[in-house]
């Protein structure tokens, strides 16, 4: 993978993980709830199910690279149209919501009982899926050695989502009370906005 490649998976990948959708958002919830240093199960929880989903991804992309170029090619420009669209929605769906409640007592807190539900919150959900189904093929060459290309995406994806989610809680943590859902709107245009320039981006240099 060349470097220009690189830095155009690390610009959509960090977008779309700062972009509020149920990971962020119950990593909010739970360092908001039980503070910072509980929400790292959760954290840790949700990169396992987001590993394990791109693992297995990458296993069906391999084999419509080896299979299909022309089926792969069409993933490549479903993908640029999928990041333009997941961009237009940023503008226009209603941000999850955020608990600000902050009762850290009205529930004992359980490390593996989070660590689970955080797991398949990810590995669960459908709409990941979708994206990486088209999204990974963006930043592989077919011509290219795959297990490397596909180690770099996985490690990439995965570090940039827990610098995202870090950063989640330690805002919620602190400054959980100054949190509010209608404020969300407005992160969600600007990483919408993001994701539609880096969609056509990528699409121009098909």
């Amino acid at each position: 993978m060349n470097l220009d490649t690189w830095l155009s998976l690390i610009v959509a990948s960090f977008f779309i993980s700062l972009s509020p959708g149920a990971g962020a958002i119950t990593t909010i919830n739970q360092s908001i709830r039980y503070g910072f240093k509980k929400s790292l199960y959760t954290i840790i929880g949700l990169q396992v199910g987001y590993g394990v989903q791109i693992v297995l991804v990458s296993i069906g992309i391999g084999f419509f690279i080896n299979s299909n170029a022309f089926l792969f090619a069409s993933i490549k420009w479903i993908g640029v149209v999928y990041l333009v669209v997941l961009g237009l929605q940023q503008w226009i769906t209603k941000p999850e919501h955020i608990d600000l409640a902050h009762n850290q007592t009205a529930k004992k807190f359980t490390a593996y009982k989070h660590f689970l539900k955080a797991s398949f919150i990810n590995l669960l959900n459908l709409k990941a899926t979708v994206l990486l189904i088209v999204f990974i093929p963006l930043f592989i060459n077919p011509e290219s050695n795959q297990l490397n290309q596909i180690s770099i995406i996985l490690v990439t994806l995965l570090m940039v989502d827990i610098v995202i989610m870090l950063g989640y809680a330690t805002l919620a943590s602190y400054a959980g009370k100054w949190i509010e859902n209608d404020k969300v709107k407005y992160l969600n245009r600007f990483t919408g906005t993001v994701l539609i320039l880096v969609g056509l981006s990528i699409g121009y240099q098909l």
